[in-house]
């Protein structure tokens, strides 16, 4: 492991944005300007593909409008696979956050190939933002959703959202618990009777509430509002079907343990969910010191 995965998730002091020549260049642009301005980092446009001049001066063009042409901020033209070139450029300049946009709800062709987008949130070493529908106009970060599962990764994700929500003055965060019905179900179908049953599943809760707890404690929230909420479900599914209810406007989940496969896509879990149909700008978060 290199000194640079060692490091927390955050601060973002560099973002790397993934760019296309598309109709939503300029909404990215704009988003990206607005992230500078919230966390103070360092842009890194990565674009992969030929360059030539026109390109390059549309480019320039584009990032002087959105005020990001400033000497701190780089421009990177590569060739190759899209996703390996930018996890590797990201690696190489030591990112703390890749940007990139995504369709809100992708076609069965795309789903089961994997887009670019996707295949960065589940190969990079550094956190990744999928921006649902990219604006033009300014949109504030109020409402925040977080992961607070039972998992060594969870505190991390959880001190990201708190560091996101104190950086852009959001109202509140709520980390949802999401308890396992196929757990919970395991745990009913042993020969026990219902009062063992309840008794486990209660062990279970406060073993993971006071986990949550420890980490609240030792986490400066300031003025923010944490809520805390346990929802029974499907892991990823429950979190994201309530980020859609609640019109939030950020989702944080940790990043997956291991590599998916075409079976882990066509029988859905845990982020697979909110990748296949997002319900609003997503971050998986990386946690680095973990993995």
């Amino acid at each position: 492991m290199t000194n640079d995965e060692k490091k927390q998730p955050f601060p973002f002091e560099k973002i790397a944005v993934a760019l296309a020549f598309s109709p939503r260049i300029e909404a990215i642009l704009a988003e990206s300007k607005r992230l500078q301005d919230i966390f103070g980092s360092k842009m890194i446009f990565i674009h992969v593909g030929e360059k030539n001049p026109e390109q390059e001066k549309y480019l320039n063009q584009l990032l002087h409008g959105a005020g990001l042409d400033s000497p701190g901020n780089i421009i990177l033209w590569e060739e190759g696979d899209p996703a390996d070139v930018i996890i590797e450029k990201c690696r190489e300049h030591s990112v703390d956050l890749i940007v990139a946009g995504a369709l809100e709800k992708e076609s069965l062709l795309k789903y089961f190939m994997g887009s670019v987008a996707r295949k960065l949130c589940r190969r990079a070493k550094c956190s990744v933002l999928m921006l649902r529908e990219p604006s033009l106009d300014s949109k504030p970060i109020r409402k925040i959703i977080v992961e607070g599962s039972d998992h060594p990764k969870t505190v991390h994700t959880i001190e990201t959202a708190i560091y996101i929500g104190k950086k852009a003055k959001a109202s509140d965060i709520h980390i949802i618990q999401e308890s396992d019905v196929s757990k919970m179900a395991l745990i009913r179908s042993e020969n026990v009777s219902d009062k063992e049953t309840e008794v486990r599943k209660e062990k279970i809760f406060k073993e993971e509430n006071e986990k949550l707890e420890e980490i609240l404690k030792c986490t400066d929230c300031d003025d923010l509002k944490i809520n805390v909420e346990r929802i029974e479900g499907k892991p990823g599914y429950v979190i994201s079907s309530y980020a859609r209810e609640q019109n939030a406007d950020l989702l944080l989940l940790n990043s997956p343990d291991k590599k998916l496969n075409l079976l882990d896509r066509v029988f859905p879990h845990d982020i697979e969910y909110a990748l296949s149909n997002l319900p609003c700008d997503l971050i998986i978060v990386h946690s680095r010191v973990e993995e």
